[in-house]
């Protein structure tokens, strides 16, 4: 008997291994981890052997086979982890590729094109919109070989995984994405029959029944129609096919859903067909045997249960609760978060439609737990984040409106409703940020790598997690009506990801926070109780915090002799009236011509302040408070409040003497107040870095003549890398440059600097301002906060404030360039003997009230300073500059800065 061994027969007991570990790979006996496992071994006890007498050199295209299964085999690998199986699949890929080229071994190569593509689709590691673009180059490569006729297996494969990529893809427009998923489904049931192919007609049925029912192209009623379509066709075969018995009960779930979405026939029948098909597929799905479909179809069922209009609609929500109860007990925080907080927040929609709202309240503020233990955990690109923000905004609004109703009777729930109110503030900020390039100031490089690794095993132990969901469900077989997906019990085990983020936590609260406290609010939701939010008050500060609500505003009323709020309440009328307000004053001042925004403004105002019941509510704030605090919510921070008219010819601004002032939230203010900070005696400013503003450079050279000490940086000069110098040292920046605001990407928007430079939100985050009491941004929009998605003031002075300065001065609209000069120097000159706050207050009274001849002084005092500005331009620029808004301004009389577009635009935040 021959025994071939490495030693006599090289060549024979390669083959031999060879054949071994392609017939375990293969092999449907046993178990498939354990087949792998040995198809592994065998292959590399033959790159061991090979690794040591290299006698493979004189047939490479042996051991690229080896590599092509072996790349295909550690993506299908269950033991180990599966990030670092992944990776090797890919290395192993592309060795083989070294060998096996697409001119001499094409099918090969269009194998292993394949490979890669289905290896970047589910990788964890690296960015995962730029894996998802990978896998579709990869597929787009292998489909140059795999032509329909010639390999139609591969062929409808590679079509039907290119279609699952697209059909989660980040880069691009959602709708674009979907139609492409829908044509390479298409194009593989173009050959793709059930006789010849059932297990992928049936992937290739329900995904086109999931893409169709949320396709955004084309009309919605026909997509359903369409879905439903797909679904019935796995449904027809599962009546005459036994064997696709698990396919139908999934086409159940589908069809489930898309009954309950469907447009056409009766709404009402629609919601049994669908209450029908639940439960026809739980007769399959049972909780022992399928528990992740299980508890898809107990929470869906709470969904349907809560539309259902047939029988007594108490007794149908009734029936929604305990079926969300019953998900509840697979949707725990600690094993399914993301589903935990959907499944609470129906739910708590649940008990409050029965007016149940004790109940309410206690399974709302669980999900609101669970939202701030998944602080930024969503991984899959800020798309994602964003609509996951907004659903998730819902549960803080529908908390708030149970607290009011419960403090009806329970007064304490005012304090509750204000608590949460700032918890989502404080929410939607760590949503932003975490997990960004914001590193804490102060700390030590070892505490700043603990952070940076502690950051990266979070984002690794969570794509891992994510792809452990994204294999289980890779057919796209989860029917859950949210955003989420679900999977087995079995197989997620979070303990890893809770410890690293326990250990983050950790870090944040003993080793940055007691060295740099603005860190620890863009990293974990610090709740603030109403006894600190009081604290602010003082003696003789009131502070107007406002929501919106989905029908209605509230304002809350704190003053220091109140233990709870006040809390003013509108009608839904107050709130349509609002909204339409809103409408109206950003379609005019979007317009190119600004003339109908402007002459509109004084009168806007009036309207404004009735709307909001200013006058009502000032009658609920003690005559000693002398100063007031603002904090807007939403669309409310565009608005210049501190101008609101109270009567013909008062203000807010005129009614309390130390001042009006705004802050993003009460935690962020208190943060602030905190702050020690020097005099203001060294100042950094920059002007008109972009060439067009000359009046700016005669305001920073007029500014600078007040402090003992500073730098002054204008044009060519005004540009990044002498911010990065220069601004640490600083006690005051001033910058005067233009601003924009970008609502869909906060942390994008930026101040433009000189040479194209910008200084972007996350960059001016970074900055270090532990020196600095007051950042001026004295430029067009440099206030604008705008978010579709969030309730949180995000705009560029957030930014300053969170990076150390106690104070911030920025404008809401495109200033007048004389006018927002005189008030700056004014400004500056009140800031020798007042605050920041009183003394741009009174800077905006004085411009309003200054007369033109008071105006002519002025400017003939400062005429040497406006020639030493402008004496390098052309004629017809100072023309442009200086000469015709000097006259237009001394033909305004007697006041030509009354109107509030002159003096309101700009408002002071923080201390």
């Amino acid at each position: 008997m021959i025994v071939y061994t490495v030693d006599n027969y090289p060549e024979y007991w390669i083959q031999i291994k060879c054949s071994l570990a392609s017939t375990y790979n293969v092999r449907i006996k046993g178990e498939r981890v354990e087949n792998l496992e040995r198809s592994i071994i065998h292959y590399q006890d033959i790159l061991d052997v090979d690794d040591q007498e290299d006698f493979l050199e004189k047939s490479p295209q042996i051991k690229a086979m080896i590599y092509l299964d072996l790349g295909s085999i550690y993506l299908y690998k269950v033991k180990d982890e599966k990030g670092e199986n992944i990776e090797r699949s890919i290395a192993y890929s592309q060795s083989a590729l070294e060998f096996l080229t697409h001119e001499y071994f094409p099918e090969e190569w269009a194998k292993i094109q394949g490979s890669l593509g289905n290896a970047y689709s589910q990788r964890i590691k690296g960015d995962q919109a730029e894996n998802e673009e990978q896998a579709i180059i990869h597929y787009q490569s292998a489909l140059k070989v795999f032509s329909s006729e010639d390999f139609p297996e591969e062929w409808i494969k590679t079509q039907s995984n290119m279609g699952n990529t697209y059909s989660k893809r980040i880069k691009g427009k959602k709708l674009d994405n979907l139609e492409h998923a829908i044509s390479c489904y298409n194009n593989a049931l173009s050959i793709c029959t059930y006789e010849a192919y059932p297990e992928e007609w049936m992937r290739i049925q329900y995904c086109l029944g999931n893409v169709y029912e949320h396709r955004m192209k084309g009309d919605k009623e026909e997509n359903i129609e369409q879905s439903i379509i797909f679904y019935q066709a796995i449904l027809d075969i599962y009546t005459t096919d036994t064997s696709v018995e698990n396919w139908g009960a999934s086409a159940q779930i589908g069809l489930g859903g898309a009954y309950s979405d469907r447009i056409k026939e009766n709404k009402d029948d629609n919601i049994e067909k669908a209450i029908a098909y639940y439960e026809s597929a739980l007769i399959y799905y049972t909780s022992e045997a399928f528990p992740e479909k299980w508890v898809t179809i107990q929470h869906n069922l709470g969904i349907t249960y809560w539309e259902r209009k047939k029988g007594e609609k108490a007794n149908n929500i009734e029936q929604a609760i305990s079926y969300y109860q019953a998900a509840l007990t697979v949707y725990t925080r600690s094993s399914f978060p993301q589903n935990n907080v959907v499944t609470l927040f129906g739910q708590g929609l649940a008990y409050k439609k029965l007016s149940q709202f004790q109940l309410a309240y206690n399974v709302f503020s669980d999900a609101i737990l669970t939202i701030e233990m998944l602080r930024s955990e969503i991984v899959s690109g800020d798309e994602t984040k964003q609509k996951l923000a907004e659903e998730w905004n819902k549960v803080y609004l529908n908390i708030i409106e149970v607290c009011i109703e419960l403090a009806a009777t329970q007064p304490d729930y005012y304090t509750k409703a204000i608590e949460y109110a700032e918890r989502s503030k404080a929410r939607n900020l760590v949503e932003l940020i975490a997990n960004r390039d914001l590193q804490p100031k102060g700390v030590s490089q070892t505490i700043v790598d603990q952070l940076s690794r502690l950051r990266r095993e979070i984002d690794a132990e969570q794509r891992r997690l994510d792809n452990q969901r994204a294999t289980r469900n890779s057919d796209l077989n989860t029917g859950e009506r949210s955003l989420t997906l679900t999977t087995s019990p079995a197989t997620i085990d979070r303990a890893h990801l809770n410890q690293l983020q326990q250990q983050l936590s950790d870090l944040i609260t003993h080793e940055i926070t007691p060295i740099d406290p603005e860190f620890a609010l863009t990293q974990e939701v610090k709740p603030i109780p109403y006894p600190e939010i009081q604290t602010l008050t003082s003696t003789n500060t009131a502070i107007l915090e406002w929501y919106i609500l989905n029908d209605k505003f509230l304002t809350f009323i704190i003053t220091p002799q109140s233990p709870t709020p006040k809390v003013y309440q509108s009608s839904p009328e107050d709130f349509a009236a609002l909204t339409a307000w809103s409408d109206r004053y950003l379609t005019d001042y979007r317009q190119e011509d600004k003339t109908p925004w402007r002459d509109n403004l004084a009168s806007r105002l009036q309207e404004l302040a009735k709307i909001l019941h200013i006058e009502e509510i000032l009658k609920k704030i003690p005559t000693q408070c002398d100063r007031l605090i603002l904090i807007p919510h939403r669309f409310l921070h565009l608005f210049p409040l501190h101008a609101l008219s109270i009567n013909s010819s008062q203000t807010l601004l005129d009614l309390f003497p130390q001042g009006v002032s705004y802050a993003p939230s009460c935690q962020l203010l208190q943060l602030v107040k905190t702050r020690d900070r020097p005099e203001l005696s060294h100042l950094f400013a920059l002007a008109n870095p972009t060439k067009d503003r000359y009046l700016l450079e005669l305001q920073s050279a007029n500014i600078h003549q007040g402090f003992q000490s500073g730098s002054l940086w204008i044009r060519d000069n005004a540009n990044k890398q002498i911010i990065d110098k220069q601004i640490s040292l600083a006690n005051c920046a001033h910058f005067g440059c233009h601003g924009e605001f970008k609502p869909n990407s906060p942390l994008e928007s930026f101040l433009k600097l000189a040479n194209n430079d910008r200084l972007t939100l996350l960059e001016i985050l970074n900055l270090n301002l532990n020196q600095c009491r007051l950042v001026t941004l004295s430029a067009c929009e440099t206030g604008l906060t705008e978010s579709s998605t969030t309730d949180e003031y995000i705009g560029l002075p957030f930014g300053f404030l969170l990076a150390g300065s106690s104070s911030m001065v920025s404008s809401l609209w495109k200033v007048d360039q004389l006018a927002s000069t005189l008030l700056m120097m004014r400004f500056y000159e009140n800031l020798k003997t007042l605050s920041t706050i009183p003394a741009l207050n009174e800077a905006q009274q004085w411009l309003r009230n200054l007369t033109s001849e008071q105006l002519e002084i002025l400017l003939e005092d400062l005429k040497p300073q406006i020639e030493q500005v402008f004496q390098q331009l052309p004629l017809k620029e100072r023309t442009r500059y200086v000469q015709a808004p000097l006259k237009g301004s001394l033909n305004r009389k007697p006041l030509p800065f009354a109107a509030p577009h002159y003096w309101a635009a700009f408002t002071a935040i923080g201390v």
